[in-house]
């Protein structure tokens, strides 16, 4: 065996112990950058509450750059990365770089011509996409538009940049710049807005819709820094870059070839975000906000450690693939999967058990939003919440697909899933007259049975998966799980009292003593059946007790 082979064989072995430091360091820079979106959201709302002003912002932020920038990364992430990962594990270096800097060029030109026409059009494009906007507020966000445009060429070419640290499996470097550009928005909007623009033109209270400008200014700010705190990461190696458009090349050529059934895919999912809304709308007054809230409440669980596994296996497995390595493959295809399970099986079932006490913990108070209102959202969040270990698995089986070189199947299954969805919402709403329990419900099957069905076809196509182990697997999470469920509903009926009329500092720990109680019992019911995450999380924990205490010892020598 060749020493190259042995330094790869090493590296598959330390592979678990990689992927599990890279997700722990990329989920804490999640969350910073979640924490810095709320500061964002907080900060708008404080300045400019339900204004047209903050609605032109919206549009252009949410809208139109965000829009652009998270599609092409969907379009990129899948075609460009796995090709990469390919050249650079052949030792194929010069190979791989030459492919970077086609794709870089192409990108690069790309969205300076949607810039530039965003830049010179920006009237126009917000009149045809919001032909109902107030005249004032269509003309500021034009002027938005033109300050932000910009930031879309800028964070496409940050994804290149993030694409190809994450192909030689270096995490910190993009999720650290993700999380400087989140927080650099809230601080740019206040400093600027700080400097000018807290007083109105005419006089009156609160903050001039002109300073929005601010935000726009921070949209540019931000994007630019996600490039740079990335640049020095890659440094050494962009002396291989030379820019060039052969589009003949053969690299360039495969990508192209496998982006089809990823537009197929996005242009189904976005009609589905459109059906749910037009849907909503029509079932009546009040409910696009309570599915907006019951999902906000159900996704936030699996806006970190979910999509940091996704973001983190994605270059092993492209890796594992180039080399037909099956073995690792099909392992750590369970392995995800058992870990996301074993995670979010009871937290769902617990979501369901309080999702009424967590509906007014997050939204009950002074305001205008009711008891009745809870109610309400609560008969969306079930359904949302009995999805919640789908959505978990989603994002990662894709990336065995996609190391595969096979962007069509789960595109396709997406595609027809989606058409699912609007079929069983409409059906629900238009005959047989329902709302808001049926849209969110509509979620939550169509994406178990995409998750369900990829998960059938990927294992006709792999090795060394376990039917016997799965299915004992399973059997035992339920166990626990229905351990853990019956552990909450005693310990709520007795705690009940407390959230009687009560405020939120009561209802915090009310939900702090169950959660606690849930979170007890089913570890111990875990560790009870055996199941092997559980000695895995008290190993991983013993170790490291034992290496402070060990370097403890040593220093006091």
């Amino acid at each position: 065996m060749s020493e190259a082979q042995d330094e790869r064989t090493e590296q598959d072995r330390r592979a678990g112990v990689l992927m599990t430091a890279a997700v722990f360091v990329v989920s804490i820079f999640l969350f910073l950058g979640k924490v810095a979106g709320y500061v964002k959201e907080a900060m708008l709302s404080d300045y400019w509450g339900l204004s047209g002003g903050l609605d032109a912002f919206k549009v252009v932020y949410n809208s139109i750059v965000f829009l652009v920038y998270s599609k092409a990364e969907k379009l990129l992430r899948p075609t460009y990365l796995p090709i990469f990962v390919r050249h650079r594990d052949k030792d194929r270096e010069d190979e791989a770089w030459r492919f970077f800097s086609i794709t870089a060029s192409l990108s690069f030109l790309a969205l300076l011509a949607i810039a530039g026409l965003c830049t010179a059009f920006a009237p126009g494009i917000i009149r045809l996409g919001w032909p109902r906007m107030e005249p004032a507020s269509a003309n500021l966000a034009a002027s938005l538009l033109r300050i932000s445009a910009g930031a879309m060429l800028l964070l496409v070419m940050s994804v290149m940049a993030e694409l190809t640290l994450h192909a030689y499996k270096r995490f910190t470097a993009p999720a650290l710049a993700d999380a400087v550009m989140r927080c650099a928005l809230p601080v740019a909007i206040f400093g600027l807005v700080s400097a000018w623009g807290m007083t109105p033109a005419d006089g009156s209270t609160g903050v001039s819709p002109q300073a929005l400008r601010a935000a726009a200014i921070g949209l540019l700010i931000g994007s630019a820094l996600r490039l740079l705190v990335q640049l020095p990461a890659l440094w050494r190696r962009l002396k291989l870059c030379r820019p060039s458009l052969d589009v003949r090349n053969p690299d360039v050529v495969r990508m192209v070839k496998l982006m089809p059934p990823i537009i197929v895919g996005l242009v189904f999912s976005s009609a589905r975000t459109f059906f749910d809304s037009r849907f909503s709308v029509d079932a009546g007054e009040g409910v696009y906000t309570a599915l907006d809230f019951a999902r906000k409440i159900s996704d936030a669980p699996i806006l970190i450690l979910p999509l940091a596994v996704s973001l983190v296996v994605y270059p092993f497995v492209s890796e594992w693939a180039s080399r037909e390595n099956r073995e690792m493959f099909a392992r750590s295809l369970v392995a995800m999967t058992r870990v996301m399970a074993f995670v979010f099986v009871p937290m769902a079932a617990g979501l369901i058990v309080l999702a009424l006490p967590s509906i007014q913990l997050l939204y009950l108070g002074d305001g205008a939003f009711t008891v009745e209102d809870s109610f309400v959202v609560r008969r969306a969040l079930i359904p949302y919440a009995a999805g919640i270990p789908f959505f978990a698995v989603e994002g990662s089986i894709n990336k065995w697909y996609f190391a595969l070189g096979d962007t069509a199947t789960p595109n396709y299954v997406g595609a027809v899933a989606a058409m699912l969805h609007i079929a069983i919402a409409w059906f629900g709403v238009h005959v047989l007259r329902r709302n808001v329990g049926v849209i969110a419900l509509a979620l939550t099957a169509s994406k178990g049975l995409k998750v369900i069905v990829l998960y059938a076809m990927l294992r006709r196509r792999l090795e060394g998966i376990r039917g016997r182990e799965v299915l004992v697997f399973v059997l035992r999470l339920a166990v626990a799980t229905c351990v853990m469920v019956v552990a909450l509903v005693v310990t709520s009926n007795a705690l009940a009292g407390m959230i009687v009329d009560a405020g939120r500092p009561q209802r915090a720990i009310f939900l702090a003593l169950c959660s606690g109680a849930g979170a007890v019992t089913y570890l111990a019911a875990a560790a009870a059946l055996r199941i092997e995450e559980v000695g895995q999380v008290t190993g991983f924990v013993r170790e490291k007790l034992a290496r402070r205490l060990g370097r403890g010892q040593a220093d006091a020598d």
